[in-house]
């Protein structure tokens, strides 16, 4: 009998009990038991996907039609309505009973039945496709119904809402400033999408299609104004706000909404201003630089003709800068008469053969364009970092931004400049001035590139900015700082860093913004700023005639004291500046004969130290031991072995650097033709000596120099605004290390400075801080030519010089007021007629929402142009104005219209000016 043992089977006996209650047995293996319940698994997510497809085709037949009461929008576990790139729109439950559903109309029946009693409260809708292509939906439908959008925003700004008749009712949750209301019933017409019917009643909503969302525009007005005026005023903060003010949480879905409908609104607002500017004239990229500026470009008839015409300022700020994939899935492209075309830069990138920055050039525009960080390549990891890294612009000396040029994964190139200066040369033509803190590196960039010869037959000037200028070595001060600059007046040309100033406030905002956003918020910062300086205009043309006459008054006395008891006159101011910088170019450089002759003499003394070193190590011919020394089997002891061993070291040292140095002036004696070596007393080497001594001097010179310069710059910082306390902690230990190295080099200076020939004069601490100008180091470099005896190096004559000069410069800065306060003038009256005639011309073609919005931006100018009109005023009851004025009676403006306000008064009067206009804005406010 055989033993039972357990055994396994891979077939198995199943029992299956069916709807009709009968027993059915099988029997099956276990790969088709599994093969099975595969199949069924496969069969039901097929049901279960067929039945997400309904739902979905149902909900979004409801929302067609406007009727959203039925479960499947319900906030818990409901459906979630993508909005694109802006997040997914949390919808409000419904507060109908399931049980209307019955009587839902047929759109329902074919597709509702098969689901009705599964889980309608916990299924959420997902859509497949890629975030980018949802956003790119989402652009182009809100781009399809945009004019229609432009003329319902009219309509309703001008007009009030619109008539209730429709033919349809939807409802959408509306967000204003401090009321959040929940279904809300907005009519709709049957030819009109949703956001139509919105704007038609002041909202506009978050979705394209199908909003559940709405703002006020009230309230994106208002954000508009404030980002406007403070660029660091972010969507989120004011999202936030409002959720504070209704009580409500904030979650980032509701930034996200808002987001798209400030987008959609700002969108409304440029079309509208693109109609308004074409109908003007003022459209497109040359208006910037073409009349954006009325001071500037709008020329009168039998104005004395200026030389520069125009004076510009270019330069680069690196604080704009983008994370490179940042906002990757929004496409959009942002179109703005600012910038310059990537392609349009692109075309100077190999057309420089002279760049800033590089070896080649020469060493004074090395050294000037060293002290300034911009001008230099960006590090290699930021270039990694960033896609764009910053911006280059050009504005007129008023303030106006002319042109901006994106800078992409680079420093600040010549490419940036170059189109900057074309664009220029292409709109303005003439007789043009740039300032750019490199700005003599950059006249040689131009000359040298494809834009070198209209340059020069459109006479362009290239100068360096006053600020940046003091930082640049004498002699370029000399050439190019707009102080000794036929025409500049007192302009400084640091237009562009007042203009950094301000928009470096937009960079916490945008730096991991999409490249659309990037653009539109520099756009929208900079249109505020032009808005500014227009509204600062006539105040700008007051204060530099106030100071220049100023000037003229201080300065023309102490002039002509300083002459009468030197028994001088101008000439010799003009004489001592011309021989300076004759001076300054005859020491410029050394020639290569005294060059080469400084490094013989050098290795020669090199060579003697190294003889003399090894003749001092072999004078002792002998080495002698005591009995002492020796042991009695090992023979010298351990300490006197030693000994020998570091008397052979260093005799081998010596010989080996001898022999080294000895075959080093041996190649540049041969490389140099130098047959005869020479000797101290050879008359050549004599004289190379006290060349390379005065050398030394000058490195000496240079380095407190270069000290001072970084101790300014470190004081400048520390004094800058929002600087952290740990970077001030840092600064101010960095200030202290300083000032000990600084008392060091004045220490090697002054040893130097008496052996000299002539000697030079001992500095003390407190003088070498106080130096104003870094060219007060250049007459301490050099001694040839009798410099220290000659009357432009006499501290007294050169404090004079430089006041004739500012003195000159003041007199040419009334000549250019006259003329641009006689443009300003005229543009005033120009102006009003020409919105009026615009505006005249749109209603008579029957768009009189456009004729409104024309008649709006001409009560908000003339409000502007009567302070300009103040202003003038003031500039012509001035003592010493010399310019044109007006013929006939001024219309009255704010005041009494006699003059005898003073200048608080009119900044009061701007005040009440801008209160009736705040006033007037919420009286024309619909109500909510």
């Amino acid at each position: 009998m055989k033993n039972k043992r357990w055994t396994t089977s891979n077939r198995v006996r199943m029992s299956v009990l069916s709807s009709s209650l009968s027993l059915t047995t099988s029997t099956a293996s276990i790969s088709q038991i599994r093969r099975a319940r595969l199949v069924r698994e496969k069969q039901q997510e097929e049901a279960r996907a067929n039945t997400r497809s309904m739902r979905a085709r149902l909900a979004e037949a409801c929302m067609e039609i406007g009727d959203t009461d039925n479960p499947d929008f319900s906030l818990n576990g409901g459906l979630d309505y993508s909005d694109g790139d802006q997040g997914t729109i949390a919808l409000p439950p419904s507060d109908e009973d399931d049980d209307e559903l019955d009587d839902a109309p047929p759109v329902y029946s074919k597709y509702f039945q098969p689901f009705t009693h599964s889980r309608p409260r916990s299924h959420r809708r997902h859509d497949t496709c890629p975030r980018v292509q949802r956003n790119r939906h989402a652009h182009q439908a809100w781009q399809a119904q945009l004019p229609t959008l432009v003329d319902r925003y009219l309509a309703w700004k001008h007009n009030g809402s619109g008539e209730l008749a429709g033919d349809h009712v939807f409802h959408v949750d509306v967000i204003g400033v401090f009321q959040y209301e929940r279904h809300v019933n907005v009519i709709q017409k049957a030819d009109e999408s949703a956001n139509e019917a919105l704007l038609r009643v002041g909202l506009l909503g978050c979705s394209p299609s199908q909003p559940r969302i709405a703002i006020r525009l009230e309230c994106l007005e208002l954000y508009h104004q404030i980002r406007r005026r403070q660029s660091s005023f972010s969507l989120q903060a004011m999202v936030k706000v409002l959720c504070a003010l209704q009580n409500i949480m904030y979650s980032q879905h509701l930034r996200s909404q808002f987001s798209a409908a400030f987008d959609i609104y700002l969108n409304i607002l440029r079309f509208v201003h693109t109609l308004l500017k074409w109908a003007l004239g003022r459209d497109g990229p040359a208006w910037k630089l073409r009349g954006a500026c009325p001071a500037c470009a709008f020329e009168q008839p039998d104005e004395p003709p200026l030389s520069p015409a125009r004076l510009h300022s270019m330069d680069g700020n690196q604080s704009a800068k983008r994370l490179d994939g940042s906002g990757s899935a929004d496409s959009r492209l942002f179109h703005s008469d600012y910038f310059i075309p990537h392609a349009e830069v692109e075309r100077f990138k190999d057309d420089v053969r002279d760049r800033p920055g590089e070896a080649a050039r020469e060493k004074r525009v090395t050294t000037c364009t060293d002290n300034w960080t911009a001008a230099k390549a960006v590090e290699e990891n930021q270039i990694q970092v960033f896609e764009q890294t910053g911006i280059f612009l050009m504005a007129c000396r008023h303030g106006f931004v002319e042109c901006i040029a994106e800078m992409k994964r680079s420093g600040e190139l010549a490419k940036y400049g170059l189109a900057a200066v074309n664009r220029l040369l292409n709109v303005c033509g003439q007789d043009q001035a740039v300032g750019h803190d490199v700005g003599c590196a950059s006249k040689k960039t131009i000359a040298s590139s494809s834009l070198g010869k209209e340059a020069q037959e459109k006479r362009l000037k290239v100068v360096v900015n006053a600020f940046h200028g003091f930082a640049h070595n004498h002699m370029c001060q000399l050439e190019n700082h707009p102080l000794y600059q036929i025409g500049f007046g007192n302009e400084d040309l640091e237009t562009c860093e007042c203009i950094f100033s301000s928009s470096n406030n937009t960079a916490p905002l945008i730096r991991h913004a999409s490249e659309f956003h990037w653009k539109q918020f520099l756009d929208l910062h900079f249109s505020q700023w032009d808005s500014d300086k227009y509204l600062e205009l006539s105040r700008f043309l007051y204060n530099n005639y106030k100071q220049a006459l100023c000037i003229i008054q201080t300065y023309s006395a102490e002039l002509e004291r300083f002459k009468r008891s030197k028994d001088i006159t101008d000439n010799d101011f003009e004489s001592w500046h011309r021989e300076e910088l004759e001076y300054l170019k005859r020491c410029a450089g050394e020639s290569d004969a005294t060059s080469i002759a400084a490094q013989y003499v050098e290795l020669l003394e090199k060579l003697n130290f190294a003889e003399a070193t090894y003749g001092s190590v072999t004078q002792v011919p002998y080495l002698t031991y005591t009995p002492a020394e020796f042991t009695s089997t090992a023979g010298l002891n351990e300490s006197a072995r030693q000994g020998t061993n570091a008397v052979n070291a260093e005799y081998a040292s010596a010989l080996r650097k001898y022999q080294l140095q000895l075959n080093v002036v041996a190649n540049f004696e041969h490389q140099h033709n130098i047959i005869d070596r020479w000797t101290p007393l050879h008359r050549e080497y004599i004289n190379a000596h006290e060349y390379t001594k005065h050398r030394v001097f000058i490195r000496a010179v240079e380095e407190l120099e270069g000290l001072v310069v970084q101790r300014m710059f470190e004081l400048s910082k520390a004094n800058l605004a929002k600087t952290g306390y740990k970077m001030r902690k840092h600064i101010s230990k960095a200030i202290s290390r300083r000032s000990a190295a600084i008392r060091a080099a004045l220490e090697r200076y002054n040893k130097l400075a008496p052996r000299q020939r002539p000697p030079r004069p001992k500095l003390d601490y407190a003088e070498v801080i106080g130096y104003s100008m870094l060219g007060e180091f250049s007459l301490l470099k050099h001694s040839r030519y009798e410099v220290l005896e000659k009357p432009w190096a006499l501290p007294d004559n050169r404090e004079m010089m430089m006041k004739y000069f500012k003195l000159q410069r003041s007199q040419e800065e009334i000549t250019r007021l006259n003329v641009e306060i006689r443009r300003l003038q005229a543009w005033l009256d120009f102006d009003g007629e020409k919105m009026k005639v615009a505006a005249q011309a749109f209603r008579d073609s029957g768009s009189s929402e456009l004729a409104s919005e024309m008649e709006s931006m001409y009560a908000e100018r003339v409000r502007v142009n009567d302070f300009h009109r103040t202003q003038l005023q003031k500039i012509y009851e001035m003592p010493g104005y010399t310019g044109c004025r007006p013929i006939g009676d001024q219309p009255r403006v704010m005041g009494d219209g006699t003059g005898d306000e003073d200048e608080e008064d009119g900044v009061d009067d701007e005040d009440d000016g801008e209160a009736f206009r705040l006033g007037d804005t919420l009286d024309r406010m619909p109500p909510y």
